[in-house]
């Protein structure tokens, strides 16, 4: 990524300068609306990275729209018998997005490149398929119809590829910005079950790291790429411009790649992996339909007129996380993805033009998934350790849970201590919600607030305390016993909903 503060533009239906088209957040909105809306957003963004000053003439620019179901077949866009419209991108986005370039940059070639999942292109010209139907939602719209309309006035521009069928190679998860983070998923990790452990729980280490993936040539061969996906909640968070790029992977007719490969193991780490062979060159995020609770493919529709752009991937998903109700410092893929310097995470480097998060926001239900374990904190990763009586050392965790038995090794003693310190902004109340292998006592401030006095096994939140946070230092300690499961423990300070609190700085003593 560039050097310098990542611009990250938000417009929305509300804004004042839309005049007579404005409409509150959640109405129904006519094209002329969206266009205007996504037209603001990205001429918001004045930066050296903005879409039109990046997109040069002799550019082969790829859209990458999130199609993941389609009305034209039985899957889950038919939910419980219901249209879910809010699973995909607004096609009207599309269309908006496509006459923006040609009006301000217009590059040699304009492709909507997509590999559906619940969905296979049509061999037969009497079937539809999700590039030929028409989405009511969408004002009717289908994405030959769009091809077929901006054929008509600049002849050969704007086409289609099918990433299941384009060509495909074989490569190496590559580092493209040298963050010396080469591939990160690994093939039949280790899971800790969701019930026992919050989501997205695997064991550190276990598994093979990937040699590599197949991609579609269009990917690797486009000069720019445009991630254009649906507001979404996930069992990971949110799914926006970084997870779009599960639609890249391929379920190819040679059948050496199939694309629910990328659930072999840690799914985040995998669309990371996918990220790296052609990191976006900008993202737009749209919520006209959007999808809330529990997402990506089984939660509600709900409608929130806002758009979020940025050359910064990272930063685009970050504050339109914070849109969506969320703390982005909690959500896994963001701290992964500004590992492999894909972007920042860093508010103190995002500078945020047009609305604020504040003004747009609307808290959207939290995904469960199919096991009903919600998406909670992320949680203290890092922690200062001690084996019975020994000296401190330090943790850091890959994982929620601080897993000390793995840590000490067969060098493990029959008690085991751990303690941050947490820097809060402001006197503020919250929860803590804690569990542990074996006993546990859990002390803030020198008081304790949570006791467990029998070693029954790690079971997610299993305690869920109020607590108070002083301005300033306050000292979070943990002291465990072990069992026959294991010693270790998860200990979030959240909200009553498992969002994790703002304004608050985890910090090692000495």
């Amino acid at each position: 990524m560039a050097r310098g503060k990542s611009t990250v533009a938000i417009a929305a239906s509300t804004d004042a300068a839309l005049e007579d088209l404005r409409a509150p957040l959640d109405a129904r909105l006519s094209y002329e609306q969206v266009d205007v809306v996504v037209r603001r957003a990205l001429e918001l963004d004045q930066s050296e990275q903005a879409l039109k000053k990046i997109v040069q003439p002799t550019d082969w620019v790829a859209i990458k729209p999130n199609i993941v179901t389609s009305p034209s077949h039985d899957c889950s866009y038919w939910y419980n018998g219901v249209a879910h419209p809010g699973q995909v991108t607004d096609l009207r986005v599309i269309k908006s997005l496509i006459g923006y370039l040609i009006d301000s940059c217009r590059p040699r070639r304009i492709s909507i490149a997509e590999g559906g999942a619940e969905w296979q292109k049509a061999t037969e010209p009497d079937q539809e398929d999700g590039w030929t139907v028409s989405f009511p939602e969408f004002d009717g719209l289908s994405y030959v119809g769009i091809v077929e309309e901006f054929e008509a006035i600049c002849p050969g521009l704007v086409d289609i590829v099918d990433l299941n069928c384009d060509e495909i190679r074989f490569l190496p998860v590559p580092d493209p910005f040298a963050s010396g983070v080469g591939p990160m998923q690994r093939v039949g990790q280790e899971m800790r079950p969701p019930e026992q452990f919050g989501r997205s729980a695997y064991v550190p280490d276990t598994g093979e790291l990937r040699e590599g993936y197949h991609i579609p040539a269009t990917v690797l061969d486009c000069d720019k790429l445009i991630s254009v996906p649906a507001m979404k909640t996930h069992t990971c968070a949110t799914t926006l411009a970084l997870k779009n790029y599960v639609g890249i992977l391929p379920t190819h007719p040679s059948g050496v790649v199939r694309k629910h490969n990328i659930h072999q193991g840690d799914f985040q780490k995998g669309f990371l992996d996918l990220f790296s062979y052609h990191p976006a060159d900008y993202s737009l995020i749209e919520g006209f339909w959007s999808t809330e609770g529990n997402g990506p493919q089984w939660g509600d529709n709900i409608r929130h007129n806002v758009v979020v752009a940025s050359a910064d991937p990272v930063a685009a998903d970050a504050v339109c996380s914070e849109v969506m109700g969320f703390n982005a410092q909690d959500i896994d893929y963001l701290h992964l993805a500004a590992q492999k310097r894909f972007g920042t995470l860093d508010p103190e480097e995002i500078e945020v033009v047009g609305n604020s998060v504040e003004v747009v926001m609307r808290k959207f239900k939290l995904a469960a998934g199919r096991k009903g374990v919600a998406f909670a904190a992320r949680g203290n990763r890092s922690w200062m350790v001690r084996n019975g009586t020994e000296e401190w050392l330090r943790l850091d965790s890959e994982e929620r849970y601080i897993d000390l038995a793995r840590f000490f090794g067969e060098y493990a003693a029959e008690t085991a201590c751990a303690a941050v310190e947490v820097r809060s902004g402001k006197m503020q109340c919250g929860s803590l919600w804690a569990s542990a292998a074996g006993k546990m006592r859990v002390l803030l401030n020198g008081q304790t607030v949570v006791e467990k006095e029998q070693g029954s096994g790690h079971e997610f939140a299993e305690f869920k305390v109020d607590v108070e946070l002083a301005e300033g230092i306050n000292r979070l300690e943990v002291q465990v016993e072990p069992c026959e499961e294991g010693m270790g423990f998860t200990a979030l300070l959240c909200d009553a909903d498992g969002y994790g609190l703002r304004d608050i700085e985890y910090r090692l003593d000495s």
